[in-house]
């Protein structure tokens, strides 16, 4: 069965080129890594060491700050400490239901100061609509990451789909910024902060969250981010001290 799998990915990744080719009428708007050169990037995950990550780190002097899903309600909570700014808010488009990660009408996001909203993972359906809606709300632009860097992290974790923060730090990563600092990342191996989903109240709860769809698989996702970081081709990096200590627990696979 792997060669149907090869062979749909391939359908799939000729269809992607041809409909995001820069002559398509209408296209997907693409973040593209040269928008950010020199620039000091703070990437803020939604792990229950949060707080401690930051202690002694002032968020709203990065040039540009990352929050994913839900992570404007959780800044709201403590922004004297998780800061008040909101440049890029990397979302996965599901704001209804059991799994949402928060609505994001355009005045809420106008509202936070959101330059950007970025859907990693081009579901075309889902991409047109909310982008359709933020344009009706005067909300910010919607855009896509590029998708030859969403292919590579896809065959990276043997088709298993990146989770939205993984791309956030992959894509920076592949960037020309000039600092980019990463806090708030557990892995999946502690519950989220308070504010950000408090449906997950444990550890485990957590665990069982990220494998409902089996779309994720968080120690393949340590493995890969570990392996990116020891290439020399990375700007410099700033670890929250739980994200090194929880990035760097457990055996390579």
């Amino acid at each position: 069965m792997n060669w149907l799998n090869s062979l749909e990915r391939s359908k799939r990744s000729m269809r992607d080129r041809i409909l995001l080719a820069p002559w398509m009428p209408g296209r997907p708007d693409i973040l593209e890594p040269q928008e950010y050169a020199d620039r000091r990037v703070i990437v803020i995950g939604p792990a229950e060491t949060l707080a401690d990550d930051l202690n002694g780190t002032e968020v709203d002097e990065f040039d540009v700050v990352v929050r994913l899903n839900n992570g404007i309600s959780l800044a709201a909570s403590r922004p004297e400490l998780f800061g008040q700014r909101t440049d890029l808010l990397f979302h996965n488009l599901r704001e209804t239901g059991h799994r949402s990660a928060g609505e994001i009408p355009g005045e809420f996001l106008m509202r936070h100061g959101v330059d950007t909203v970025v859907f990693p993972h081009w579901g075309r359906k889902q991409y047109w609509k909310k982008r359709a809606s933020l344009q009706r709300e005067g909300g910010p632009p919607l855009k896509i990451l590029p998708i030859e860097m969403m292919q590579g992290l896809r065959e990276d974790l043997s088709d298993r789909k990146p989770t939205i923060g993984l791309c956030a730090i992959m894509f920076f990563l592949a960037s020309p910024v000039s600092e980019l600092a990463i806090h708030g990342f557990t892995f999946f191996e502690t519950r989220y902060a308070p504010g950000y989903n408090d449906a997950i109240r444990t550890a485990g709860d957590a665990q069982t969250w990220v494998d409902a769809r089996g779309a994720h698989d968080p120690l393949s996702e340590k493995n890969l981010l570990r392996a990116r970081l020891a290439k020399p081709d990375i700007p410099l990096v700033t670890l929250g001290r739980n994200t090194r200590r929880y990035l760097e627990a457990g055996p390579a696979i």
